[in-house]
């Protein structure tokens, strides 16, 4: 088969793809063009230097020749070896810029050795002074974890991104083997020794313990080995390298009997297979080396510099008037914290791997090698699966300041490496296929790689992002480097998210209940990125195979992943991205049209006019209204292109065909007027209470007096009944009482008229239309917050701003309307001035149910006026949650109600921000209050008590029961997800600030998770308790 032969770029491919966005580009244009009216500003020579030398340095081994980049390293190192002893700055510089990229950017390692190689030869002194400054560099790392007080220069050098304090040495080491050659007497090979018995001394006297800081530095030390390799093949070399893998034989592996709760399949208490056995990074990394050591450390892994290097290094010293021999420099040992140190080691940064290694199992998360028949990244079980892992996650995590740059060194790893080793970029799969099949057959002799470069970037970013128990830093970094990925070369990297995306969502069943958000979130921002193309008709068999299913894993995901593209969006947007061209013409994928609804509720009318109904009495006549002006309003909407969210409202309160709208008026004015003091806010909770409280009792008596008319007229009829069987009884009279009756009727009319015109008048309260007279408002304080809160809402509804800042603005009042405390404010008020900002007693009952049912309402009301808008109904009741307005407790129990918090994202998205953002003594009775809800839903299931839960093959009469038993798995999945993120946590938080086990507020942990025992103990299903309570196995170990 004929493919390139080379597969090697420069950097510029990758910025050229770039100068339309980033700017990078764009800059480097403009500074060609002279601006010629400025003045042109002086620039130091010695700083012009310095930034040029900088610039290079950071730049090599980003040519993809060989030669071509030994020239400029050459090149480069003259303005180096000539000045560096001479300008402080210039020497500073350097040897910051090198360090930086030894962390950053340690694929670099090998290119900034060939500088220090050819510098030493001209001038030993750089690298003599690159030697110790690394070397004071990790003493003063091991330093900082015995408390030691870092210089000031260096806390200003530090940065929030650093990878911790044994990583950053892991890099350094790397560094130092690959200049082994110029390191006197293997100074290095002691260095490995030191550390490898550190390592086994740690966990030696941590005894059955894990020690996280040990596996990290004995991982780091053996990671770091095969860089002896890069500059060194010699014999003697080898022997060294046996030497380290006898003394790592003797580093015992600690780990816990299970970590279900960090594993990121689950086989659903055994009912599903799960793609892979996850494999922990202790445990791969000694047998990868003795591979190695088989088959006699022969590595195709690094570039071969020496037919370049040489001569140039010859030369050098040729011309090296103090020395022809290659000077060599000394590596002495170092001083290493005692074990009390280690055990007191706490990074304090989140963004920290060492802090990884410290608190959890390094499980590795595998995508690409699954789905086909021949390997598409390095096998993870082999060292050069774990190498490119390695430098992957160093370069993720030290470059997170930067996403665009991160992006372009991950994709152009293999410019650093043999380029053997990995197929031309670009290379499809069916290539592949075609490759590996000659493989097989003898045809390509030697065998060619088919693994990609693509494949390795991003599922070290895709393992990064599904990195249990959390992300490194926040997800939206290694969604927007994956964005960054693809833009650079959409061609080739689009097949390869299509691969991740099929692999994700062909598994949903059995992933991590955590890890389905997380996939559902990148999956909503990469689509999001481009133009929301995705191959729907993918999906459309299992859309129509789930139909009468609500909770199945694959079913919710479609339907909360369009729900998400449309928040980012609209419906018609993501309605028009539904299609595909088949031989020439547009095909609609209709299935996906039934998702555009994204309500909170499935049948938003029969909602809508129940809830409305049911707060003005579930009249039929306001019934039959509601219903004719909820259909009206939907007919309006028809004839728009394109329905906003606040078009969607259905606020009826001061409509006038309905009763009571001058009360909806009277409020919708009030809210509408910035300059209402809280004593008028009083004033009209009140007075709307009071108007309804008194036409209903007007209404109450109507209907008791024409009850009393039906049973006079009743008596009436019975009197006519025996005058018409007394048929000779004289006319005249009954004529004469006809007549009478007659003008008593009359009268009545009159006077009925008059007591109409008087209550019309007069300024008695709730004056409404004359259907408000039959109208009986079941519950008036209801009705009333409905008013209030439906107004605030419907008058914000321009933004989700505009809705924030008005309840902002009104916080104390809204709640005085709830029933929670007020803060009075501190200024006193001005002589002789009322004191507006007092409230009036509210009519109502003041007791703690009271408050509860007022918030409830609330809440109900919140879901009503947003019906169709679920993020907005969350973020409004998160807002008045940060408020005080409501209690969190309160929303947390709406959202198990219809199981929102399972079938709704955007209720899962907000109930999840409200735990993160609790104080610790609030979060401790959230969790409660969730896990003995979570208990009480797995329980009201009622799916049997002493076997395993099955789930089912759908069949036609099943649809209910299966979808029980989804629900069953997502409910505990829901709960192994809180088990892990706030009970786990919360265990290796105490570790770290408190060993005596009570936490900031005094409470002691032990206590409240033996109540969190006593909730799970409650479980009926015995199986499912019994693997629930085994968690608490785990946060031991």
């Amino acid at each position: 088969m004929d493919f390139e032969a080379s597969n090697k770029r420069s950097r510029d491919d990758f910025e050229q793809g770039q100068a339309g966005s980033s700017g990078y580009g764009q800059l480097q244009v403009q500074s060609q063009v002279h601006n010629y009216g400025a003045k042109r500003q002086r620039i130091d020579p010695a700083q012009e230097l310095i930034n040029n030398v900088c610039k290079d340095i950071r730049r090599l081994g980003e040519n993809p020749n060989v030669g071509a980049q030994i020239d400029d390293v050459d090149y480069i190192s003259n303005p180096i070896v000539a000045e560096f002893e001479k300008i402080d700055n210039l020497r500073n510089a350097i040897l910051t810029t090198i360090y930086a990229i030894i962390i950053e950017q340690p694929h670099k390692i090998n290119a900034i050795g060939n500088l220090v190689f050819i510098c030493n030869a001209k001038n030993f002194v750089v690298a003599k002074y690159v030697v110790e400054y690394l070397h004071a560099k990790i003493q003063m790392l091991l330093d900082s974890v015995c408390g030691a007080v870092v210089p000031e220069a260096e806390q200003q050098n530090s940065r929030k991104e650093d990878a911790g304090v044994f990583n950053n040495i892991k890099s350094i080491i790397k560094f130092l083997s690959c200049i082994s050659p110029i390191i006197d007497e293997y100074a290095i090979i002691n260095i490995f020794t030191q550390f490898l018995q550190f390592a086994i001394d740690l966990q030696v006297q941590s005894g059955d313990k894990r020690n996280g800081i040990a596996q990290e530095i004995f991982y780091n030390t053996l990671i770091a080995v095969p860089y002896l390799l890069s500059n060194d093949k010699s014999e003697e070399i080898h022997g060294h390298l046996n030497d380290i893998i006898e003394l790592a034989d003797n580093f015992p592996i600690v780990e816990p009997e299970s970590n279900r709760i960090l594993q990121p399949f689950d086989t659903r208490m055994g009912n599903l297979d799960i793609p892979y056995q996850p494999k922990k990074l202790i445990n791969l990394i000694l047998p990868s080396l003795k591979v190695l050591q088989k088959n006699d450390w022969q590595l195709t892994l690094f570039l071969d510099f020496e037919p370049f290097l040489e001569p140039i290094v010859g030369r050098a010293l040729e011309n090296n008037a103090i020395s022809k021999e290659v000077v060599k420099h000394k590596l002495p040992l170092f001083r290493l914290p005692t074990f009390e140190k280690i055990e007191k080691y706490n990074p304090t940064s989140e963004e920290n791997i060492d802090k990884i290694w410290q608190q959890n199992s390094r499980i590795l998360f595998q995508v690409y090698n699954q789905t086909t028949e021949f390997e598409t990244v390095p096998p993870i079980e082999s060292y050069i699966g774990l190498f490119f892992k390695d430098l992957s996650f160093d370069i993720l995590t030290n470059l997170s300041f930067n996403k665009n740059e991160a992006s372009i060194q991950l994709s152009a790893l293999d410019l650093f490496f043999s380029s053997e080793l990995f197929a031309p970029v670009g290379t499809s799969i069916d290539q592949l296929t075609m490759i590996n099949a000659d493989n097989k057959s003898g045809e390509n002799d030697p065998p060619l790689s088919t693994w990609k470069i693509e494949d390795v970037a991003v599922e070290s970013i895709l393992t990064m992002i599904f990195q249990l128990p959390k992300t490194l830093h926040r997800e939206i970094y290694y969604y927007t480097v994956l964005i960054a990925c693809c833009k650079e070369n959409t061609e080739s990297m689009a097949p390869v998210f299509g691969r991740a995306i099929r692999y994700f969502y062909s598994n949903l069943q059995t992933l991590d209940y955590e890890l389905k958000l997380r996939f559902l979130d990148w999956m909503t921002t990469q689509i999001s990125n481009f133009e929301f193309s995705w191959k729907w008709e993918e999906w459309i068999d299992d859309s129509q195979r789930y139909a009468r299913l609500k909770y199945h894993p694959k079913k919710n995901f479609i339907k909360n992943l369009i729900a998400k593209e449309i928040r980012l969006s609209n419906k018609k947007r993501i309605k028009e991205s539904f299609v595909d061209v088949v031989d020439g013409e547009v095909v609609n994928f209709k299935e996906f049209y039934q998702y555009l609804n994204i309500a909170m509720f499935p049948d938003v009318r029969d909602y809508i006019i129940e809830y409305d109904s049911a707060l003005y009495g579930d009249s039929p006549e306001i019934k039959d209204k509601l219903s004719a002006l909820y259909d009206m309003k939907q007919m309006s909407l028809q004839t728009k292109t394109n329905v906003s969210a606040q078009d969607e409202i259905f606020y009826n309160f001061t409509n006038p065909e309905l009763p009571f709208h001058e009360l909806g008026s009277r409020a919708y004015e009030f809210i509408m007027s910035h300059h209402k003091s809280n004593k008028e806010f009083s004033g009209l909770c009140n007075s709307l209470i009071s108007d309804i409280v008194k036409s209903n009792e007007r209404n109450q008596s109507t209907d008791q007096d024409m009850e009393t008319e039906d049973k006079g007229e009743d008596k009436d009829k019975g009197e006519d009944k025996d005058m018409g069987e007394d048929e000779d009884k004289d006319e005249d009279k009954d004529m004469g009482e006809d007549k009478d009756k007659g003008e008593d009727k009359d009268k009545g009319e009159d006077k009925e008229k008059e007591e109409e015109h008087s209550a019309a008048s007069a300024p008695a309260p709730a004056p409404a239309p004359a259907a408000s007279a039959k109208v009986i408002i079941p519950n008036p304080v209801k009705f009333a917050i409905n008013i209030i809160m439906q107004s605030y809402c419907y008058i914000g509804s321009r933004s989700i701003y505009s809705e924030v800042s008005i309840l902002s603005r009104d916080a104390e009042k809204l709640k005085f309307l709830s029933g929670q405390p007020i803060e009075q404010p501190k200024r006193a008020p001005l002589p002789n001035m009322e004191n507006d900002s007092e409230f009036e007693e509210l009519k109502l009952v003041s007791n703690e149910e009271d408050k509860q049912e007022r918030q409830n309402w609330i809440i109900d009301s919140i879901f009503r006026i947003w019906v169709h808008q679920p993020q907005v109904i969350f973020l409004v009741l998160e807002s008045l949650i940060d408020f005080g307005v409501i209690n969190a407790e309160q929303l947390l129990i709406k959202a198990f109600k219809a199981n929102l918090i399972i079938d709704n994202v955007s209720c899962m998205e907000s109930i999840n921000r409200i735990l993160e953002n609790s104080g610790s003594k609030q979060l401790k009775s959230l969790i409660f209050i969730l896990f003995r809800a979570i208990v009480d839903k797995l329980n009201e299931l009622d799916l049997g008590v002493g076997e395993v839960v099955q789930i089912d093959e759908l069949s036609e009469d099943n649809a209910s029961e299966v979808d029980k038993q989804w629900l069953f798995y997502e409910y505990l999945g829901l709960l192994k997800c809180y088990f892990r993120k706030f009970i786990r946590t919360q265990v290796e938080n105490d570790k770290d600030s408190n060993p005596e086990g009570t936490n900031s507020d005094g409470d002691n942990s032990e206590a409240f998770f033996q109540k969190i025992k006593t909730v799970f103990n409650d479980l009926q299903n015995i199986p499912t308790r019994i693997s629930v309570l085994s968690w608490f196995d785990e946060l031991i170990s």
